[in-house]
């Protein structure tokens, strides 16, 4: 989101209200321009399916931020200015993002930049399941690596942009994430469910940080791995080996991250890599940064990472 200085990260709130149990504020320190970001975890009944909610504002000149593959799609309410959206590997650089947009699974960096400044934003962060329940079994191929406007994958039916004008409309960043989430719940209930195969499958994958490898996994799930392999970009998006690569990469910034964690043979090891120079690949591929870049540019609060430029 959201332009914050990596300094500020460190100062939350808590509940701002006791009808918002989940939700945390994160808020800026004295001597700062004023912001605010929005956590909140997501209900059980959206368990595996989406990853949490969050919602930002900030008072600032403008904002800039990488967007690392993680496994997550994410739809985006603009509740201010324009965003532009530039893909680091050179697809789709300069888009305008003017209303509600879908970030499909990625396996290339983004940059997220405010046009016109201070940004202000309403999130929900999808898992693969999750995205497959609430666009109603469309194939997630068709979403993968790609940033569409909302409208255009929903259908102006849905009711996208008085939906938006609603969330410009409440009294703060809480009760905008109350709507959205009564909106996204009812969609994720009533949408399909995927394969049982994709299921397992996908937890297999979950479980173990992305370190398996697919002919074993489609064996452990009973079928053949170019099936394993159809039934994946229909309802996750990308092939069983692609995503395994993401949350194998996902682990490693987890691990980068503990305790200020250096070691990055140990690291490779540990999250399943070849070896160091097969991690450093992966992060010239899925970061566009060096392990020491990110580590220069990433903050982190509980239950949220961000990286900056």
């Amino acid at each position: 989101m959201s332009g914050l200085p990596a300094s500020a990260l460190a100062s939350i709130t808590g509940d701002r209200s006791s009808a918002r149990p989940r939700t945390r504020v994160v808020h800026e320190q004295p001597g700062e321009p004023r912001w605010e970001l929005w956590l909140r975890a997501p209900h059980p009944v959206l368990a595996g399916k989406v990853s949490g909610l969050w919602a930002g504002d900030a008072e600032a000149p403008g904002a800039h931020h990488r967007a690392l593959p993680n496994g997550e799609l994410w739809v985006m309410f603009n509740l201010g200015p324009s965003q532009r959206v530039n893909g680091l590997a050179g697809a789709g650089d300069g888009r305008i993002l003017r209303t509600a947009f879908i970030s499909g699974l990625q396996e290339r960096p983004l940059a997220f930049d405010s046009v016109n400044g201070h940004p202000r934003v309403v999130c929900i962060r999808f898992l693969p399941l999750g995205a497959f329940a609430f666009f109603g079994g469309l194939s997630q191929a068709e979403l993968a690596n790609q940033v569409l406007d909302l409208d255009a994958v929903l259908g102006t039916r849905t009711g996208v942009e008085p939906l938006r004008q609603r969330l410009a409309e409440t009294p703060d960043l809480g009760a905008a994430l109350d709507v959205i989430e009564e909106w996204l719940t009812a969609r994720v209930v009533a949408g399909p469910s995927p394969h049982p195969v994709t299921r397992a499958a996908l937890g297999i994958l979950q479980e173990t940080g992305g370190d398996a490898r697919v002919a074993t996994l489609a064996d452990t799930v009973g079928v053949s791995s170019r099936y394993l392999g159809g039934l994946f970009r229909r309802e996750v998006g990308l092939s069983a080996k692609g995503m395994a690569r993401i949350l194998r990469f996902e682990r490693a910034l987890e691990c980068l991250g503990a305790s200020g964690r250096r070691d990055l043979a140990g690291i490779a090891f540990d999250c399943g890599y070849y070896d160091q120079p097969h991690l450093n690949r992966d992060f010239r591929d899925l970061a566009g940064l060096t392990p020491t870049e990110y580590l220069q540019r990433v903050f982190v609060a509980p239950g949220w990472r961000e990286v900056r430029g």
